[in-house]
């Protein structure tokens, strides 16, 4: 009788520790998720910056901008890296960009008014914005980053 009280509460401290030691692990996944996901976002980042203007603004002949102008999308399935046990991290990069307002209309897009009065410089921005869309578990993440070019 002694011994099997003995092992019952043996067994309830053993499934504690067991729990306890689960919920620790479940932060560090996490964690390495978002790590994950923030490098591989810094990688479209440094693209977006990267890339030369004339590249980044042509629609028309090749190369194609990787980002073309809202509402137009480009959407890539990628791998963003692999957790622990070799499980892949896979999702997609949503990729657009948006003229400014201030550009003029032969520089932007068809909502671009600009004029010498608004942009004496004639400057030419863009926000060229990535958005990651990825899946753990069965639930959907989403990040992005926006970048500003102008020239």
């Amino acid at each position: 009788m002694e011994l099997t009280l003995a092992l019952s509460i043996l067994t309830v401290i053993g499934i504690m520790l067991l729990k306890l030691s689960l919920n620790i692990l479940a932060p560090r996944q996490y964690v390495l998720q978002q790590v994950l996901t923030d490098s591989y976002l810094t990688f479209e980042r440094a693209q977006a910056e990267r890339i030369p203007f004339h590249d980044l603004t042509n629609d028309l002949t090749a190369p194609v901008s990787p980002w073309p102008t809202f509402p137009a999308t480009t959407t890539t399935p990628v791998t963003i890296g692999s957790l622990p046990g070799g499980v892949p991290v896979t999702g997609q990069v949503v990729r657009t960009r948006f003229a400014d307002t201030n550009n003029y209309p032969n520089d932007g897009d068809a909502n671009s008014v600009g004029n010498v009065a608004t942009n004496p410089a004639a400057m030419r921005i863009w926000r060229v914005q990535s958005v990651l869309r990825y899946q753990i578990a069965g639930r959907t993440y989403v990040k992005s980053r926006t970048v500003v070019r102008a020239q």
